[in-house]
């Protein structure tokens, strides 16, 4: 197991909810207002990103550690090879990665046992998803007025209007 020096903040709910919306917009301020450097690492479930016969698969098979692909508007993609089935191997790497990274999100990892946020899009999603490590909801819940002022453990918050609430929830300096 390796130790955790980069500030992990999992990112859970159910399809729809806000998860993408919500991590889009913290890198966005956490950027702007504190100059962090923010990753993101999301588990996809329903479909491959690589597969059998394509190049980055082939260099994988092959052996090599990594392969990085670049398609014609420049975006990038890195695939390693990492037998674990956690993300143990993913963050060594990182850590020790040519990016100084100060937080990452990870996306749709039910399983781990980091800092939790909870996007849901109304109040029956949340407790058939509630676990020990949720410190917060947030969501399409939250672009529905009458859900604004409800009273919920873990608070249910906005993430532009309590930016300094997430900050402190989650001891971000």
């Amino acid at each position: 197991m390796c130790v955790i020096s980069i500030k992990i903040i999992d990112v859970i709910g159910y399809s729809g909810s806000g998860k993408t919306y919500f991590i889009a917009k913290a890198i966005e301020l956490l950027k702007k207002q504190m100059n962090y450097k923010v990753a993101v690492i999301k588990n996809v479930k329903h479909h491959q990103i690589d597969k059998e016969g394509k190049d980055s698969y082939r260099f994988a098979e092959s052996g090599a550690l990594f392969s990085i692909i670049k398609n014609i508007t420049n975006d990038i993609g890195i695939f390693l090879k990492i037998k674990e089935d956690n993300l143990d191997g993913l963050i060594t790497w990182l850590q020790k990665g040519p990016y100084d990274i100060d937080l990452f999100f990870t996306e749709g990892f039910r399983h781990l046992n980091h800092p939790t946020l909870l996007c849901v899009k109304n109040l029956e999603e949340i407790e058939p998803q509630l676990k020990k490590n949720v410190k917060m909801i947030t969501g399409i819940i939250c672009s529905d007025e009458k859900y604004r002022d409800i009273i919920y453990d873990p608070p249910i918050l906005e993430l532009e209007r309590d930016f300094q609430k997430f900050l402190e929830i989650f001891k971000i300096k």
